[in-house]
């Protein structure tokens, strides 16, 4: 019981956390782990709380016209998202644990890496006179969703990263644009693991009713609190710190 309230309680948060920045399944993952399962157990359980906690957010945000736009603006990233989940997830479900840490280590340090050099980036407004997505955005999020399909952790970081360094958009309509996004990856990914017998039902189920309270909490009110978007850098950095260490930590044992 007291496990279980603890995979609620750190659903909420991370349901929170991943509607205003992302990462929020280091925490989840990491209690998975706690809990005694492994890593490609973890790793797949933790798809049933991020798909609960990402149709809520997309649903609890206010039906705005910017909303609208940011919605028809992402469309031409849809496709190459899709592609690359579908392909991650299907070699993500036959993929070893040692070898799926060592990525995560590895990406999770140059998220951390780009976050730190690139500090007036993350409080810019969005550009006006932004070209539609080019090239290397397509890329981009082709590699996010191949990445997402292999190992969910970290998605909503690297979409930020894209969205706002590369890309040109506010913290603010990036978080929303990430949203959308996060809804392409997850539906497809969830599915190939529901498939895949590596899923534990009731944790996951627990984290997936945490998680959808907490991310009705951030898309309803902190995603419109401006006073907020400056914070969210900075729990960027705690949040990708710690899921930095925790991958190198676990690849290592």
């Amino acid at each position: 019981m007291g496990m279980e309230v603890l995979l609620f309680f750190g659903g909420l948060v991370a349901g929170i956390i991943n509607t205003l920045a992302g990462n929020g399944s280091a925490l989840t993952v990491g209690l998975l782990l706690a809990s005694g399962y492994d890593g490609a157990v973890a790793n797949a359980t933790n798809r049933i709380g991020v798909l609960g906690s990402v149709i809520v957010s997309w649903l609890s945000l206010p039906k705005t016209k910017r909303k609208h736009y940011l919605l028809k603006s992402s469309k031409e990233l849809i496709l190459p998202t899709l592609l690359g989940t579908l392909i991650g997830g299907l070699i993500g479900v036959r993929m070893g644990a040692t070898a799926m840490e060592w990525l995560l280590a590895i990406v999770m340090l140059g998220m951390l890496f780009s976050i730190l050099t690139k500090q007036s980036k993350w409080s810019a407004a969005s550009l006006l006179d932004r070209p539609k997505p080019r090239w290397k955005s397509w890329l981009y999020f082709f590699l996010i969703g191949f990445y997402g399909g292999v190992v969910q952790m970290g998605i909503g970081v690297l979409m930020l990263i894209v969205l706002v360094l590369i890309d040109k958009w506010s913290m603010r309509d990036g978080n929303v644009i990430k949203i959308i996004m996060a809804n392409v990856l997850s539906v497809p990914a969830a599915f190939i693991y529901f498939s895949s017998d590596l899923m534990a039902w009731r944790p996951g189920l627990i984290l997936a009713a945490g998680g959808m309270i907490g991310s009705w909490i951030g898309a309803r009110y902190l995603v419109r609190m401006p006073r907020v978007q400056p914070y969210v850098r900075y729990l960027l950095i705690a949040v990708v710190t710690f899921g930095s260490v925790q991958a190198i930590i676990k690849a290592l044992t």
